[in-house]
């Protein structure tokens, strides 16, 4: 059981360290029309989010953790921990949806999604606010309802995308666990 959940958090650890790298790397490496859409996709709110979906609250917050130093690292912050933040209650939003709703499909995917992209942006734009300081995506503009928008739609299909090798990843692994979850519901 302790060697799984070894393998398991190197897993997720990579999976934060290739999504870290994503996101400050591979904006500048794309073409530029890509680039005003990968602009908007926070990969390690992704990862945080599918984490926060496999029903274990306390690998969630922590994963929140580690993506929030990883961003601090990889990308120079202006305010540090505010994405550490911004994740740790995006992955209990993801957390609360997976709870709250018994049946694992797409459907509820999309709500937690859409719920932790709301709540993170928000943590965000409220503390750079509050600090006034730019967003950095929002530089040079006030459209925040069409970022919100847009971030929404963007991280709708990059989840989509993200999480299906990551089912058949974890599925493989937790096959067992999720059974065992299931026959305790039906208990009661």
């Amino acid at each position: 059981m302790e060697k799984k959940n070894r393998s398991k958090t190197l897993v997720i650890t990579s999976f934060l360290l290739v999504a870290g790298f994503a996101q400050t790397t591979l904006v500048r490496l794309v073409p530029e029309w890509a680039s005003e859409w990968l602009g908007h996709v926070d990969w390690l709110m992704l990862v945080t989010v599918y984490i926060g979906l496999q029903r274990d609250p306390i690998r969630a917050l922590l994963t929140g953790v580690a993506a929030g130093v990883i961003h601090d690292l990889l990308s120079g912050a202006n305010l540090t921990g505010v994405a550490g933040m911004s994740y740790i209650l995006a992955a209990y939003v993801a957390h609360s949806v997976s709870t709250l709703f018994i049946v694992d499909s797409l459907i509820f995917r999309f709500v937690a999604v859409i719920l932790s992209t709301i709540t993170s942006t928000t943590v965000r734009l409220v503390f750079y606010s509050l600090m006034k300081i730019t967003f950095p995506v929002l530089a040079g503009s006030d459209r925040v309802a069409a970022y919100y928008v847009l971030s929404i739609f963007v991280h709708l299909i990059a989840s989509t995308l993200l999480f299906i090798p990551f089912d058949r990843l974890f599925q493989k692994r937790d096959a067992l666990r999720q059974r065992r979850m299931e026959a305790r519901r039906r208990k009661r």
